[in-house]
């Protein structure tokens, strides 16, 4: 498939070999060409320390995943694209590639989605400054996901060659994290009894916790910050919190004590949504924790409040199409009713 591998006999295989290209490897190919090329250098110079040495101008980090039914993939992957359109908003790109979205990068222009469509193939575009995340449906048979990194010193990572392993570990953990969000776009439920643990405080080893009420507007804004792309791949600190929260909530940060958001992140820790990441003061989502704070955050944002928001408002009544059916069904069920009791 072009730069991709369509099928393959062995696959443990070729993955070893993709994954054993190393520095090294590279160092020592370019060594043995330099070695039979025409030198600037002499054999002075290099004794003296004077030598080449190589850079990373551009480093591309890529999953091809192969479909058993392409027509079912290219459905699945449209249907992708519909889920996250939202996942333009600058704040939330820092998902993907979990660095901090200044308020300058935020307005510029360096973090961004975009959704393009070649002929009939679209494709998923993610920017954070010079790094471009891309996905779409190569050759009508899988999905690529590929991260490409222009400038490593936007993730706070050198030039020179011996980062490679670092700049690979910042790429493919992109293109895992975007397929986790991906996948639970399509898998955010949680059954009855999750929910209901949450909705009612508890007992956890002997440690009392309070309930995360669906609805209520802390709890809501709290979650909402969580699944934040800044806060993913690293973990997050209780200090990070605190200004997003604010902002959510719309109130000073300075409302915001340190001790208060302690207590948010036991409350979540108890109800295991979070966890803390070892030998750090960072926490990290547990699985549970994601796709509790997916859903609710979705359910609320998405549902919730734009269905209330069309029953009840009046100056939708006539052009909303909820609010049109729904006063069918309320006429109907009245008739219903008024035969019942006339009979």
């Amino acid at each position: 498939m072009d730069n991709g591998l369509l099928s393959c006999a062995d696959p443990q295989a070729a993955q070893r070999l993709s994954d054993g290209l190393s520095d090294t490897q590279i160092v020592a190919f370019f060594r043995k060409w330099l070695a039979r090329l025409p030198h600037p250098y002499s054999a002075k110079d290099r004794q003296a320390g004077y030598r080449y040495d190589l850079s990373a101008l551009q480093a591309e980090f890529s999953l091809t995943q192969v479909w058993d039914r392409p027509v079912h993939g290219r459905c699945f992957f449209e249907e992708v694209i519909r889920e996250n359109i939202d996942l333009g908003r600058p704040e939330q790109v820092q998902l993907i590639f979990a660095r901090k979205m200044r308020r300058k990068t935020a307005t510029d222009g360096r973090g961004r989605t975009r959704i393009v469509t070649e002929g009939v193939v679209p494709s998923l575009h993610v920017y954070y400054k010079n790094a471009h995340l891309k996905q779409y449906h190569k050759e009508g048979r899988g999905l690529r996901t590929e991260t490409t990194i222009n400038n490593t010193y936007d993730f706070e990572v050198g030039r020179r060659l011996k980062n490679l392993a670092a700049l690979r570990q910042i790429g493919f953990a992109a293109n895992r994290r975007v397929l986790e969000v991906e996948q639970l776009t399509h898998d955010c439920h949680i059954g009855a009894e999750a929910f209901d643990q949450l909705q009612k405080p508890a007992e956890v080893d002997g440690q009392h916790v309070s309930s995360l009420p669906f609805g209520q507007e802390r709890v809501q804004a709290l979650l909402a910050v969580l699944v934040l792309f800044c806060l993913q791949l690293e973990g997050f600190r209780n200090r990070q919190l605190r200004p997003l929260l604010s902002q959510l909530l719309g109130i000073s940060e300075s409302k915001i004590s340190p001790g208060r958001m302690s207590c948010d992140l036991r409350r979540l820790g108890l109800h295991e949504l979070i966890e803390r990441i070892p030998k750090t003061q960072r926490y990290r989502l547990t699985p549970f924790g994601l796709k509790t704070a997916l859903f609710y955050s979705r359910v609320y944002q998405r549902l919730l409040r734009r269905g209330l928001s069309e029953l009840h408002d009046p100056r939708l009544s006539e052009s909303a199409s909820l609010a049109a059916d729904f006063a069918k069904f309320q006429s109907a069920l009245d008739g219903y009713i008024a035969e019942k009791i006339a009979a």
